[in-house]
């Protein structure tokens, strides 16, 4: 059972229908990074998830760069990605927990597209001002943050991948 069609379907569109995604709509996304490999088996991946129907959507579009902002402002939900950097193993830092966060959420990405949703990914925004306004402790880090919803836009007919040959050594 390959999910290789799945994974070659995802794209990051720039646009959505403003269409409300629940938590419940995407649950199983969290479910999927919730399984994800990490070391010492930490699970070092922290999520906060507001819906566009929620109170503080617009507070969570206010952390977004303008141009990322532009587009963001019609996703169903907003998905704020954490690492959680010290170790529940040990209590000491752990070097892989934003390795182990990206693994979390490529598996996240994998369901959100076999759920029929798309999502676009950012790393243009004010981390900072976002983990003041959460209250994280310091060794929680703002990773990224995620617009998930529908979308009509279609992914660009021209997208490419660099060849296997020059991603693995062999």
């Amino acid at each position: 059972m390959s999910v290789l069609s799945t994974i070659k379907k995802r794209f990051s569109p720039y646009s959505f229908d403003k269409t409300n995604v629940s938590f419940e709509d995407i649950e199983s996304a969290f479910e999927a990074a919730r399984w994800a490999p990490s070391g010492y088996n930490n699970q070092p991946w922290r999520f906060v998830y507001t819906s566009r129907d929620h109170n503080k959507f617009e507070k969570m579009l206010s952390f977004p760069v303008d141009a990322n902002r532009k587009w963001m402002k019609d996703c169903g939900g907003i998905a704020v990605i954490l690492a959680k950097t010290q170790s529940d193993y040990n209590g000491q830092l752990d070097p892989s927990a934003q390795y182990c966060c990206g693994l979390a959420v490529g598996q996240m990405l994998v369901e959100i597209s076999a759920l029929g949703l798309h999502s676009h990914q950012i790393g243009g925004f004010h981390s900072k001002e976002l983990a003041k306004f959460l209250r994280l402790p310091n060794t929680v880090i703002p990773m990224a943050m995620m617009a998930v919803g529908r979308t009509s836009e279609e992914p660009s007919k021209d997208r490419k991948r660099k060849l296997l040959k020059v991603l693995v050594l062999r």
